[in-house]
């Protein structure tokens, strides 16, 4: 899978991952150790609630929207979270849902204070197998630019993208 960089995204560009679906041992043990509420733990205990059945933590979907992210976007050095914006839950997510995550680039710009960075402005839309959407969010994250070789005016030589001063 290609690796990218801040410089290979433009506003508009929408990424889909791969479905991934959701167990409920592993929706149970994430809300043991994570969130351990009645609805996320036991069947029989969720169906006497508002949920009327098992669901998963909106931690849990989050952790798997960050996953299918991640995997989906492949940036070479990894991206920074600098904050989310606006986490929704607007239904809960069951064991067996297939969840997918839709991504949308909102915005692109240098980082004022790393050069060698950008700062990506995106949207993700988490939804089940039924097109139903589970999670959105807004959010920020500083992502590594692609480093370019150049010239040296002085000695002809490559360089990285850090210019060196002589001492005088």
């Amino acid at each position: 899978m290609k690796k990218r960089y801040c410089d290979d995204l433009k506003v508009g560009d929408r990424f889909k991952s791969e479905p991934l679906r959701v167990t409920e041992k592993k929706l149970i043990e994430f809300a043991h150790k994570f969130d351990p509420q009645m609805f996320h733990l036991s069947r029989k205990s969720a169906e006497r609630t508002v949920f009327k059945g098992l669901i998963a933590s909106g931690w849990h979907t989050a952790a798997l929207t960050m996953r299918l992210f991640v995997q989906t976007l492949n940036f070479a050095k990894g991206a920074i979270g600098l904050g989310v914006d606006k986490l929704r839950w607007p239904n809960a997510v069951r064991p067996g849902d297939v969840l997918t995550v839709e991504t949308k680039i909102l915005g692109v710009r240098l980082s004022r204070s790393r050069p060698r960075c950008g700062i990506v402005r995106l949207r993700n839309v988490t939804t089940n197998q039924s097109g139903e959407v589970v999670q959105t969010m807004l959010a920020n994250a500083m992502v590594q630019r692609r480093l370019r070789r150049r010239r040296s005016r002085r000695d002809n030589k490559t360089t990285d993208h850090k210019t060196t001063r002589s001492k005088k």
